[in-house]
């Protein structure tokens, strides 16, 4: 558990590197953000952690969204 009370942003998280990279932080204790805008993949994502995964919609495209998503992790 190295990440043991560490938070983690991922973008691109609902599929490939994202996800994978996701699923290894939680894995190692980290409370990790996992950002995207398929809203399915990430819940996927969320599933198949075994550990703390919150799940956030966003379009790293816009500003506002990256804003909230920084605010809310």
């Amino acid at each position: 558990m190295r990440f043991n009370g560490k938070t983690v942003v991922v973008t691109g998280a609902a599929s490939g590197i994202g996800r994978a990279t996701a699923i290894a932080f939680a894995a190692e204790g980290a409370t990790v953000y996992a950002a995207d805008i398929d809203e399915a993949g990430l819940e996927e994502t969320a599933s198949a952690s075994n550990g703390k995964v919150v799940t956030a919609r966003c379009d790293v495209t816009r500003c506002e969204d990256i804003k909230a998503l920084m605010d809310r992790a």
